[in-house]
């Protein structure tokens, strides 16, 4: 599969956010959630256009879901190693 090329500083920062949140899914590491909430805050703070600011909802709803979810997964399991 083709790697998908983005043009644009808001795409590129969406395709990061996702990236970033499925390798927390993956490792529950700390510093990967910093980092999801990061790009989320610069979303936020650059969110005049609307389909940016729709974005940012959506990320952010994903988001919460994600960290709980990992939270809990990684409450029960040994810590992963990278």
């Amino acid at each position: 599969m083709p790697t998908p090329q983005y043009h644009d500083t808001p795409d590129i920062v969406i395709a990061a956010t996702r990236w970033l949140m499925r390798r927390y899914q993956q490792t529950g590491c700390c510093k990967l959630a910093r980092m999801v909430e990061q790009h989320l805050r610069w979303m936020e703070s650059h969110a005049t256009n609307p389909q940016l600011a729709d974005a940012c909802r959506r990320l952010s709803f994903e988001w919460r879901t994600v960290s709980r979810t990992a939270e809990a997964v990684n409450a029960t399991s040994q810590p992963t190693v990278h």
